[in-house]
């Protein structure tokens, strides 16, 4: 499995359902590394109270280093595994992957995230009890996220072989 995600850089190759078993994979074990550490330093704050923020500001800088290495390699192999169903598809893998990274940025640039918000709200019931609600979110640019999409499900549903070179593969 390591060498699906960090290894064969030139001529690794993924069918469609391996693709996707590998990057369901990645973002599960991406997701329960974030639940785990949320879990932890909240039951960690509820059984220390306040001695909690003093350990915090000792090690938070190397909670936060080990974290960005942690998902830097994440995504690298999420590059990794995406060249490799590129070349299956018979596409130049990095050449292209480098391409839907810089179209994304674009698209990012070009059609930043929108904020959305909700002003407070106050309900006065006949017993007297008194509710407000106030939030603030931010969501993904729509037209990113469109591509991303896009991107993905061509990934996914893009056969073997489609832009490859069909004389060369009829002669072998």
């Amino acid at each position: 499995m390591w060498d699906i995600y960090f290894g064969q850089w030139r001529e690794g190759k993924l069918k469609r359902l391996a693709y996707l078993g590998y990057d369901v994979l990645l973002m599960v074990v991406g997701f329960a590394v974030i639940f785990g550490l949320a879990m932890f330093f909240g039951g960690l704050e509820k059984a220390t109270g306040d001695a909690f923020s003093d350990m915090f500001a000792g090690m938070g800088i190397l909670v936060v280093i080990l974290l960005f290495i942690f998902f830097v390699v994440l995504f690298v192999a999420s590059l990794n595994i995406m060249a490799k169903r590129i070349r299956d598809m018979g596409l130049p893998a990095w050449g292209t992957v480098v391409g839907i990274i810089l179209v994304s940025i674009i698209l990012e640039v070009l059609f930043p995230n929108q904020q959305a918000q909700m002003s407070a709200v106050v309900a006065n019931t006949p017993e007297g009890v008194t509710a407000a609600l106030d939030a603030d979110a931010s969501t993904g640019s729509v037209v990113s996220d469109i591509f991303n999409l896009i991107i993905f499900l061509c990934l996914l549903l893009i056969p073997s072989d489609t832009f490859g070179n069909k004389e060369r593969s009829s002669e072998q």
